[in-house]
């Protein structure tokens, strides 16, 4: 049974509550004089567990043999010549060696310096020579390839093959390579010495991935990543030998939390793809899953999909079903919740509307969510424990979606340069869709105005400033940027926008660079709009324009289903047509523009769509238009599609 959420809080008990939990930190964490000593101590209690599967490498390891691993790796390295302060690259993708290495790397006293696979070979370059790495571990032959030509020219102590022996690199490399398995026979021969490490030093450097320029390296300490786990674990409250899913790339600072949490509470890591997701859901049965929006928006629209080729009694029953739970819970929301501005009176009569047409779907929503839900969520291996959804915003549907059916699913805030975590939602309290939660212990939040950055109250959106243990030491050679970052008195410039409420819960409304500023002044967030157009089953992506133009207009990317109910087909399209010009297409887009943007409410005038395009390619990783993590790149997307977006304006 979940707890009422609590009470109001004011600023004065905010600071007394932040000031003991800092002080708790501290004192907890001082029997350990890193992360790697936490995770040993931690995983040391339950050696028979097992700990990792990795069916796609043929991974198979209980807490005792990893923690042998781990072990080994950092003896191997120190053997090989890597000391304190060394920067060590990673370029991996998530897999079951993945945490060995790493945790092998830190004990030593190295920083490990991870990538994915899939980046660039300019920015794994640019990686190793901004870092001075002087050792690289590697996933497979594959990666190796890629980065042949690089290897040649750039000057490394010793290679490390994670599942692959290397062959190339030994026959064709000046630099010495080993296998992992080489790697620990060579440390199980060596005298370890423990390098003197405390919390304060730098455990890791995260390469953010910017839409501009090169990416930034991200000094964490080893307690700004500890300090995150006393709160993820109390709101979070993973048990040992636990399944879980893990989906998301390792580089990304969330993942990393993610992982790292559950090697801490011992619990059973099952490593999957997105292709086998679905087929992992139901071998696996997981008790928990954290992970990104685009990752809850396949599992809904998979589940639809399935039941909609299985039988149309079906679906047409989940659609039904579905809808009337959603509209429960909307109504549920604020029927209770504190609504800022207008007249007393006014309120009251719509918490009583709100509360009154709760009460009518209340015994739908009940019987489907006794009687149908479990056997969907049977069926499609949903019955988590409890679950988060973080790296990004999740959509008001999608949060609906899974509260209407009695899915547990958390959400939490936070970036790179915070380790990532400053706020998540209670497993225990009712769960408070449309906020990112309340500030992990040690966390101080405040909104500023992003032009005079004085504070601003409850319920008044402004810049979202933070404070707290994991806020990152800088950027590594780049004292500049640090600064623009991070102010004197330690607050976080987080580039959000957002407000709080009166129970400190923080809502995000959108990011300050992707505001829209109209030619009349009018200032526009992007993100709550396009959320409900994405609740359209015929629009797949969308990206809001209007920059300084009279009006707002939209990019939009069909789905598969808009696309067959007009009879288009894209691929059969020229190379150099990029828009989609079929009017019955466009008119099913303007029909569900229209129905959505009506169903959202309270927009003012200057925020309807008055153009749109409708774009033949999604925006992908591969083009450029979309980071690992399933985000948007908003600024590259109106770039590539600037004269688009030009026409378009011209026509209207």
């Amino acid at each position: 049974m979940r707890k009422k959420i609590s009470e109001q809080i004011d600023d004065k008990t905010a600071m007394n509550r932040v000031f003991y939990e800092r002080r708790n930190l501290e004192s907890l964490f001082k029997a350990y004089p890193s992360l790697p000593a936490y995770i040993k101590k931690c995983m040391s209690t339950f050696p028979d567990l097992p700990a990792i599967t990795d069916p796609h490498n043929g991974i198979e390891l209980t807490y005792g043999e990893l923690e042998a691993g781990m072990a080994e790796t950092a003896s191997g390295l120190q053997a090989l010549g890597v000391k304190k302060g060394d920067f060590v690259a990673i370029f991996s993708e998530n897999c079951g060696l993945w945490c060995m290495a790493d945790q092998g790397i830190m004990r030593a006293g190295g920083i490990t310096t991870p990538r994915g696979t899939a980046a660039p070979a300019t920015e794994l370059q640019y990686i190793l020579e901004h870092s001075e790495a002087k050792y690289l571990i590697l996933q497979n032959e594959a990666i190796l390839d890629k980065i042949f030509n690089i290897l040649e020219t750039h000057p490394l102590t010793a290679i490390i093959m994670l599942h692959q022996k290397g062959e190339r690199a030994k026959k064709g490399l000046k630099t010495p390579t080993y296998t992992l398995e080489e790697l620990r026979e060579i440390g199980r021969k060596h005298k370890f010495i423990e390098p003197d490490l405390c919390m304060d030093d730098i455990s890791t450097m995260l390469y953010t991935s910017g839409t501009t320029g090169n990416p930034k390296g991200v000094l964490l300490t080893h307690m700004n990543v500890c300090s995150q786990f006393p709160s993820v674990d109390e709101q979070f409250q993973a048990k040992p030998g636990e399944k879980t899913l893990q989906i998301l790339p390792i580089w990304h600072s969330y993942e990393r939390t993610a992982q790292t949490y559950n090697l801490l509470k011992c619990c059973h890591l099952h490593f999957t793809t997105i292709p086998s997701l679905g087929k992992d859901l139901l071998s696996v049965r997981p008790a928990t899953l954290m992970s990104v929006p685009k990752i809850w928006d396949t599992i809904e629209q998979r589940l639809i999909a399935t039941l909609k080729k299985k039988s149309a009694i079906a679906y047409g029953l989940f659609i039904f079903a579905t809808t009337i739970s959603k509209q429960y819970v909307y109504h549920r929301i604020y029927s209770h919740r504190t609504i800022p501005g207008g007249f007393a009176l006014w309120k009251g009569i719509k918490k009583c509307a709100h509360k009154a047409v709760q009460c009518l779907l209340a015994p739908g929503h009940f019987f489907f969510l006794k009687t149908l839900y479990p056997k969907i969520k049977t069926a499609a291996g949903l019955n988590f424990r409890g679950s988060i959804s973080g790296g990004g915003s999740l959509p008001m549907h999608t949060q609906l979606f899974y509260e209407g059916m009695g899915v547990t699913l958390l959400e939490g805030y936070g970036m790179t340069e915070s380790a990532p975590v400053l706020t998540l939602r209670f497993i225990e309290e009712e769960n408070y869709l449309g906020s990112t939660g309340k500030p992990i212990k040690g966390t101080e939040i405040k909104i500023v105005d992003p032009k005079t950055r004085e504070k601003l109250p409850r319920f008044k959106k402004g810049l979202i400033m933070a404070r707290g243990p994991q806020v990152m030491k800088g950027y590594y050679k780049d004292e500049a940027e640090t600064q623009k970052m991070l102010d004197k008195d330690g607050w976080l410039n987080t580039g959000d926008l957002g407000w709080l409420t009166d129970t400190n819960h923080l809502v995000i409304v959108g990011r300050e660079k992707d505001t829209i500023v109209l030619s009349n002044g009018e200032n526009i967030e992007p993100l709550p709009i396009e959320d409900a157009l994405l609740e359209s089953p015929m629009i797949s992506q969308i990206v809001l324009v209007g920059q300084d133009e009279d009006n707002l207009g939209a990019l939009i990317v069909p789905s598969e289903e808009a696309l067959k109910a007009a009879n288009t087909e894209p691929d059969k399209l020229t190379v150099r047509i990029r828009t989609l010009q079929n009017k019955e297409l466009r008119d099913l887009i303007k029909k569900e523009i229209q129905t959505h943007i009506k169903n959202k409410g309270n927009l003012k005038s200057f925020e309807y769509i008055h153009q749109f395009a409708v774009l033949k390619d999604k925006f992908t990783l591969d083009n450029g238009t979309m980071s690992a993590s399933g985000k948007i790149k908003r600024k590259k997307v109106i770039e590539q599609n600037k004269d688009i977006i030009k026409e378009m304006y011209k026509k209207k």
